[in-house]
């Protein structure tokens, strides 16, 4: 008799060492376990990863090039201390992206792109009401990611992807606030609503005053960082 199929799932890949850890010292930085300035040791992160030394080293590596770290091989990391410079910088950069992909998606998204939107939209208030900081950050950056993608340009795409783990970064600076949450929420309606209407000014607006807003938030945090008596 002829064996029937199966119809057994394909495996999902594995994620390597590197992978884990990568994803584990993130999230430790995203969620202040980790310091800023202070030089942590290959040995000791190796020791409570509970791997070998080398997909450490290859993910501070990728942290490094990333910029969410300063490394020094063979003797360690210290978590990038973002100064007020870096995140006007940076916001520049995501600002003039993000309004690039504003540009593109508004006048050409179809009823299905819409309505992944607003899955992704309201997944993300699902995860906010969890109080997760760092699922979070995770889940507004996939808003904005989800709205990259729907260019279908793979070099926007791939440069909006570069900086994601410094704007996630700045994010564990400002989405900490719980006001700023919920307000992030609204804003990502307000955005969604004038691309429904297909309003390319309108669109480009609320998408500028949101990352404006952002900006000043964690701009805000480091000045309190800095001064915490004030």
């Amino acid at each position: 008799m002829q064996q029937k199929n199966l119809n057994l799932n394909r495996l999902l890949p594995v994620p390597s060492l590197k992978d884990m850890a990568l994803s584990t010292i993130k999230e430790a930085i995203l969620s202040n376990r980790l310091e800023a300035e202070v030089m942590y040791t290959e040995a000791s992160l190796t020791s409570e990863l509970g791997i070998s030394r080398t997909p450490v080293r290859e993910a501070l590596i990728h942290l490094s090039s990333r910029g969410l770290i300063t490394y020094f091989p063979r003797k360690g990391f210290k978590i990038k201390w973002l100064t007020e410079k870096d995140v006007v910088d940076l916001f520049e950069l995501r600002l003039a992206l993000e309004l690039a992909v504003i540009r593109h998606i508004t006048l050409h998204l179809t009823d299905a792109s819409l309505a992944e939107l607003e899955r992704v939209r309201t997944e993300y208030l699902r995860v906010m009401e969890k109080g997760d900081p760092v699922n979070s950050i995770r889940a507004n950056w996939d808003f904005h990611l989800r709205l990259a993608n729907l260019t279908e340009n793979s070099y926007l795409i791939n440069a909006i992807d570069e900086i994601r783990d410094m704007t996630d970064l700045a994010g564990a600076r400002s989405l900490e606030v719980d006001f700023r949450n919920i307000e992030a929420v609204k804003e990502h309606e307000r955005v969604i609503a004038e691309i429904k209407a297909k309003r390319v000014n309108g669109a480009i607006e609320q998408m500028e005053a949101h990352i404006r807003t952002t900006e000043e938030t964690v701009l805000a945090r480091i000045r309190i960082s800095k001064n915490p008596a004030s």
